[in-house]
């Protein structure tokens, strides 16, 4: 990216690394906190080269994880609740999916954010707006 003078690089983190949401993932809240700075560094070094870096921050999507794994985990198994739970959590009413958090990133891959370096950009329904 440096020798051709330009470049994107869009980094996926959670809200685990903005706010704490009651859950004890303290190595994951650390790694996605630090994945924030890593980001903003990496944006202000490679400014200067044409290089660009920013974050997308996915907030509670509905995957595969959530059915598999996290309703045994938090919700005994009861994959209704945990998905009530989930999207009651949000003001939009409903998380997110993949593609939510895709075209965000591919908006900041894009020229259209030329001059867009060093920025985080919420994918949440509103929930970090509710907590502040």
């Amino acid at each position: 990216m440096v020798e051709q003078g330009s470049g994107a690089i869009v980094n996926v983190s959670s809200l685990a690394g903005v706010r704490y949401f009651g859950r004890d993932n303290i190595a994951y809240t650390a790694a996605k906190a630090g994945l924030h700075k890593f980001t903003k560094q990496i944006a202000v070094k490679y400014a200067p080269h044409g290089v660009r870096a920013n974050t997308v921050i996915a907030g509670l999507m509905h995957t595969p994880l959530v059915e598999a794994r996290l309703a045994g985990q938090y919700a005994s198994g009861d994959l209704d609740k945990l998905l009530a739970e989930r999207n009651a959590m949000i003001p939009m009413g409903h998380m997110g999916d993949a593609w939510d958090v895709a075209h965000a990133a591919l908006f900041l891959a894009s020229n259209e954010v030329r001059y867009v370096t060093g920025a985080r950009i919420l994918v949440d329904g509103g929930i970090t707006a509710k907590c502040n």
